[in-house]
Formats: C-alpha cells, structure tokens, sequence
C-alpha cells in the first residue's frame, strides 16, 4: 500500500482567526483564541493537545456541529458563521462530512444493516433497495458481512468501531471527522481500523481529520497540529518515507484474519457439527440412566420418559 502526498492547492477547510468562547454564567470561557489552519485535500491531519486544549471544541467546529464566535470559517467553498442556516449545515454535514466517535454512538436498537442504512435514509436520495444493498456492500468492505443484523450489544468494540466506520461513508463524504477513533479498542482492533482508515485514505483520497491522544498515530500522517490552551503550537509535517515505513510495518504486523477484515475479504464461516452421544470419546464410560440403586421403579419410568426419547432421537 503506497502512501499519498497531498494536494496543496486544493484547500477544502481554512480557518483564520477562529475563536470559540462559552458562557459560563455571566463569564465567558474562551476554548479556542485565534486558531489559523487549512486541511488540504486527500490529507490525514492528526490533532494532539492536552485534555482542555480545544481539540474537540475544533473538530465540532469543522464539523459544523457548533460554529466559530469570531473569524472566518470556510468549508468546501462555503463560509461558516453563526447566521448560516441550520438547513445549509445540515445538508453539508449529510453530504460532505462523516464522522466516527470514541464512543461509536450506535442506535441500540438497530441491527448493523439498520445503522448504516440510517444516514441515506435520512438524506432521501436513494431507493430503498439501492439503501439496503449500499450498506451490505459498506459493512463487507470493513469485514463485517456476517453481521449484517447483529445487534451493537452483539458486536465486540473493534465491531462497532467498524460499523460506525462503514455509517460514516454511508453518503460518500469527502472528509471524515475521528474523535479518538481507537481510544477504547486494544492494540489488535487498533490496527484494523487504522488499517481501514488509511485504506479509505490512500484509495479514496478521503481527507481525515484525527483527534487523539495515541502518539503511535502521529507516523501515519500528513501532517500533526499541536494545540495548547486553545492556540496553534505547532503544526508538524511528517517525512513521506517515515509514513511508508509505517504503513509497511502495520500491514506486515497484522495477521491474515484481520487483513481480511480491514481489506474487506469476506471471512469463512465455521460450520459446527452435530455429533450423536455415541461418537464421543467418553460414551463408553455412560451407564444407563436408572435411580440410583435401582429399586425405584416409577423413579426409573419418569427418568427414562424424560431422558431415553431424547437420547434416541440424537442418534438418529
């Protein structure tokens, strides 16, 4: 998997000047002082700062989810300020943006097809037919094909990550939004999903967005923006042969089961058998089934009325 360069002169979000300041009774908190940054197309930005730093009040303002109380906020050639309509910035956020949570904000009562599906229906632009069979092929594509109508409370964590994944692309964003996307995933499933993500990346030139504390992320991007107390700190450009070193490395790593899965390969299904009493190495040790001094004969006549049929009928 070749890593990409990005394109910079495609600048599809720039921020001058954005700050972000919340009431807290009759005092105001600023979150964000001055923030100046353009994600360009195709990149990985990855977003590191302390807890309070600001990096999840930025990404809700990239997400249109809140907006900038001061300066200018651009999102694919359409500014952003606190008079745009709710209609515009729900529209770009159905239309252009994905997003993928530390805490997968699954619909428990939905099955993983229902999940997925959810995004297109809310956008109507699709036949349901055309809905059902975009949300198969998503949920194969991050491995999860034999799950289509499991439950989120019958999925591992690794699982619903990948489902919120494949909702995420449900109406083909251009950019995707990660708030800690690994946070609460061990080492394994963590590098299934960054072996997805990056994927997503490099193939479809999907610009990420990354949130997270996990400094082992910073090898796989573009470009890493340091923040502190609601600033720029830095903003740190990695080294394209450091980043294919690591892709290298990770695909290398992991093993063929989650190759599979993060490559989309559909998974073989393990077929059990069902085997009669006698095929089992202790048949042989099985006594009849009778009281147990064999002197009580309605005793024996309800244990063989309980037992006896169903032991016949599994060998059958």
């Amino acid at each position: 998997m070749a890593t990409t360069t990005i394109d910079n002169d495609e600048v599809i979000v720039s921020c001058e000047n954005i700050h972000k300041t919340y009431l807290l009774g009759l005092e105001g908190v600023p979150a964000l002082r001055g923030i100046a940054l353009d994600v360009y197309h195709g990149e990985l930005l990855v977003v590191y700062g302390t807890s309070g730093g600001g990096k999840s009040t930025l990404l809700n303002i990239l997400g249109t989810i809140d907006v900038p109380t001061k300066g200018n906020l651009a999102l694919f050639d359409h500014r952003v300020t606190d008079r745009s309509p709710d209609q515009m910035l729900a529209a770009m956020r159905s239309k252009k943006l994905g997003f993928v949570f530390q805490s997968f904000n699954l619909l428990s009562t939905m099955t993983s097809i229902e999940n997925v599906s959810l995004p297109m229906i809310v956008l109507g632009e699709r036949s349901r037919d055309e809905i059902r069979e975009r949300a198969i092929a998503l949920l194969k594509e991050v491995g999860l094909g034999h799950r289509l109508d499991h439950y989120p409370s019958m999925l591992s964590g690794g699982e619903q990550q990948r489902v919120t994944i494949a909702r995420a692309l449900a109406n083909d964003p251009q950019m995707l939004l990660l708030d800690e996307p690994t946070g609460d995933l061990d080492s394994k499933n963590t590098d299934l999903i960054m072996k997805i993500l990056l994927r997503l990346n490099i193939e479809r030139r999907i610009t990420m967005v990354m949130v997270t504390h996990d400094v082992y992320m910073k090898q796989y991007a573009h470009r890493v923006l340091y923040l502190r107390d609601g600033k720029v700190h830095r903003i740190e450009t990695i080294d394209k042969d450091v980043r294919q070193r690591a892709l290298d490395d990770l695909i290398n790593s992991s093993d063929e089961q989650l190759h599979q899965a993060a490559w989309g390969i559909a998974q073989s299904t393990k077929m059990s058998i069902k085997k009669s009493p006698e095929e089992y190495a202790t048949a042989s040790a099985q006594r009849p089934l009778s009281s147990l001094d064999g002197t009580d004969e309605d005793m024996d006549s309800i244990v063989q009325l309980l037992f006896a049929n169903t032991r016949r009928s599994s060998t059958v």
